[in-house]
């Protein structure tokens, strides 16, 4: 009987040592996969705050060059005060004139030259100068428009990062920046790899598609988990009488609340849903954040425009 004892107290004994020994061995997993987690995350966020402060200088110097636009009447007028006073200014080289300005009253005004040029060649420099800033203009606003964009970008993938959970999330957001121009210098792209065709969600490959997804009060309400999953759920995957929302102005998931073709949906679902799109947003820890929403068949996603980027109409605002 005492040896039957002392057995089955050694084989209870070897069975816990093999539990302690799996119990271990889940730890040290565990532990290497969030130190990789870390290390994925923090160096793909290394990268993409580089790319960000390269993009705000870019903001910088547009904004200085828009400064330097702002005289660009100024040169105008220099020109034509010049060429309206010929008759009485002497055909010499000197450095400055003054005239009356008949823009404003003919108060007297002093336009500097360049000694190196006649009072007429400082004219036509002037004027020159003046459609050169002219045409500058529409130029740098074209490419403050197009940065405003890209930095907006930048700070959605910034948030897609924030808020990932797992290394599959991390995975799919390095895929994403890796089909996008605004990274390249920085992953240090070959001619061959730009050619490569951008991976697209279509209705017959799902697998990357895994939305969060909600259930309030019967409704079913889907949250994108990134920008390419943004653009699937809403563009392709909604039916055009859901209500799509996102938070107004603010970097954030595409929210969809399914509905029946004219179905009135209460308030507090409406309120439910809006809720759920600041939650998933930049300004998710803020108060009274503004979400706008709308029926899916008024947003529409402009051709080349970037991942989780679209325009819509028709829209109200809720504060949560």
């Amino acid at each position: 009987m005492i040896k039957r004892t002392i057995i089955l107290l050694l084989q209870i004994l070897k069975l816990g040592f093999f539990y302690i020994n799996y119990l271990l061995d889940d730890f040290y997993k565990e532990k290497e996969n969030l130190e990789l987690f870390k290390n994925y995350k923090n160096s793909i966020l290394n990268l993409i705050l580089a790319t960000f402060k390269k993009y705000e200088k870019r903001m910088i110097n547009i904004d200085r060059k828009l400064t330097e636009c702002d005289d660009r009447d100024k040169y105008r007028l220099y020109g034509e005060l010049i060429t309206a006073n010929l008759y009485k200014i002497p055909n010499k080289n000197i450095d400055k004139i003054e005239v009356e300005n008949y823009y404003n009253n003919n108060e007297i005004i002093s336009i500097p030259l360049d000694t190196k040029y006649t009072p007429s060649n400082n004219a036509k420099r002037y004027f020159k100068k003046y459609s050169k800033l002219k045409n500058a203009l529409e130029v740098v606003n074209e490419q403050k428009k197009e940065t405003i964009k890209d930095i907006e970008y930048i700070e959605s993938v910034i948030y897609e990062l924030d808020t990932a959970k797992t290394l599959e999330d991390i995975e799919e957001i390095y895929e994403e920046i890796s089909e996008s121009s605004i990274f390249a210098d920085k992953l240090n792209f070959k001619k061959k790899n730009k050619k490569k065709k951008a991976k697209q969600l279509t209705k017959n490959k799902l697998a990357s598609f895994n939305p969060l997804k909600y259930v309030i009060s019967g409704y079913t309400i889907l949250v994108g988990r990134n920008n390419k999953e943004n653009d699937y759920l809403t563009c392709k995957y909604a039916n055009k009488h859901d209500i799509w929302f996102h938070t107004k102005e603010i970097p954030g998931s595409h929210v969809i609340l399914k509905v029946n073709p004219n179905e009135q949906v209460s308030d507090d679902i409406m309120f439910e849903a809006a809720t759920l799109a600041a939650k998933h947003s930049k300004a998710k820890n803020s108060s009274n954040i503004p979400v706008d929403y709308c029926k899916v068949s008024f947003v529409k996603k402009p051709n080349g425009s970037k991942p989780g980027y679209v325009i819509y109409s028709n829209n109200k605002t809720i504060y949560v």
